[in-house]
């Protein structure tokens, strides 16, 4: 074993190269792909977990036997990404084997359920600069939903990893709790398709607005989707805006008959803003939060006076120029 630990300290930092190339690209084509990732997790083993495993596990040629010197995790949000996800690795890289830890389950088992790969680089990566030399280097890529990784980790912790391990008296409470936690990621699936199914129910057949219900976070973001597109949002903003449009006694018919009524004066609003401020010709210049924001300014007077103190000059003047323009439509 000695020898080998020797041998595994040059190897190191080829395992740490391939852990980079593969978190690269999987960053990438997630991003590309539009797959939201909580997050992806990696490490290269260290001598101390090596040497433990191949001494609990009696290897005879440790690195033909161990797949996992490099590991990395994805965890993702919904049940239905991991197939997406799935299909990414099968299609960026050559798999050696692959394996879904919940068909190894019976009916009347628990445990976390989450999909195992065993890969290496293809040959045409291994000509770029930072793959050279990892021919052959194999790595462990795991799948798990963020509850799937939340089991894991828990029953880790409790050292249960296996049914066998549990005593008696804590084995139908962590079975009902994995049943639980299962039944949590198929609901948390199915209400994003509702909710994405509640989004589109907002467009009427004639392709316009909808705006006869609620305002709330998703009907806020089916605005932006229909009249704001091309504009950035961040996701943990939207529930402060909700609650200064709400501030402003606003329903989801005004708020929309309010950004309508601004629609044609905006584009060269925020370009006389844009040279004011210095931004040129870099549009848009206002986020999705901050048109609704200038909408808010045009068409509430009491919002408006609450902001003027976070505003430079030109900018009050701008709005103070528009507003009459907005007021002409009502």
């Amino acid at each position: 074993m000695s020898v080998f630990l020797e041998s595994y300290k040059e190897l190191k930092p080829q395992f740490k190269r391939l852990e980079d190339n593969i978190c690269t690209c999987l960053k990438q084509v997630f991003c590309d792909g539009n797959i939201p990732i909580f997050d992806i997790e990696s490490r290269v083993k260290d001598d101390a977990s090596v040497k433990t495993k191949i001494s609990s596990k009696g290897y005879k040629d440790p690195l033909e036997e161990i797949d996992d010197f490099c590991g990395v995790r994805v965890i993702c949000y919904y049940q239905e990404d991991i197939e997406k996800i799935c299909a990414i690795i099968q299609s960026e890289f050559d798999v050696i084997k692959e394996e879904n830890k919940q068909e190894e389950l019976s009916d009347n088992q628990f445990g976390y359920t989450s999909f195992h790969y065993v890969i290496k680089l293809k040959p045409e990566w291994l000509g770029h600069p930072s793959a050279r030399g990892l021919d052959g280097f194999r790595a462990e890529i795991q799948i798990r939903t963020m509850l799937m990784h939340t089991w894991a980790a828990i029953s880790h912790k409790l050292l249960y990893k296996r049914e066998e391990d549990i005593p008696s008296p804590f084995k139908r409470k962590l079975n009902r709790l994995s049943a639980l936690i299962e039944l949590a990621d198929e609901q948390f699936n199915q209400i994003k398709n509702e909710k994405a199914e509640y989004n589109e129910s907002l467009m009427s057949p004639d392709s316009s607005f909808d705006s006869s219900g609620e305002l709330n976070s998703d009907s806020l973001m089916a605005i932006k989707s229909y009249y704001f597109n091309d504009r950035y949002v961040n996701d943990s903003d939207i529930p402060i805006l909700l609650n200064e449009i709400r501030k402003c006694k606003l329903s989801l018919f005004q708020l929309v008959s309010n950004i309508e009524k601004c629609l044609d004066f905006l584009p060269q609003m925020e370009k006389e803003e844009a040279a004011y401020l210095g931004h040129g010709d870099d549009l848009p210049m206002w986020e999705f939060c901050g048109v609704v924001r200038t909408v808010l300014d045009i068409s509430c007077k009491d919002y408006f006076e609450s902001r003027l103190g976070s505003f430079p000059v030109e900018v009050i003047e701008s709005r103070n120029k528009y507003r009459p323009i907005y007021e002409s439509k009502i």
